[in-house]
């Protein structure tokens, strides 16, 4: 692949990443009663399902902290990752262990 055809799958790939697909997960996932981030939405946005699974968790607030220490410090992305954070501390470990 030479650069050229690089540079331009990059483009590509953040502008979707940033004005399409992360735009509509903040939009449709966090939640703000319980916290956490909604996993199971359809293409309109409705939650289908309210289980909140450990491994989407972890991996929403771990993009979230990514973007905001690697691509741009939107106030926005950090408090989301805070809060997914929050949310993980509180609700997915076990006390015992």
């Amino acid at each position: 692949m030479n650069s050229i055809r690089r540079d331009t799958l990059l483009a590509t790939y953040r502008d979707g990443l940033l004005n399409d697909i992360l735009p509509f997960w903040i939009r449709h996932s966090v939640d703000r009663e319980y916290g956490g981030f909604m996993t199971a939405v359809d293409r309109n946005g409705t939650v289908v399902d309210s289980d909140k699974g450990v491994w989407q968790q972890g991996r929403f607030t771990w993009l979230l902290g990514e973007l905001f220490n690697q691509v741009e410090p939107r106030e926005e992305w950090l408090e989301l990752a805070l809060m997914g954070a929050r949310f993980l501390d509180e609700h997915c470990f076990d006390p015992a262990d």
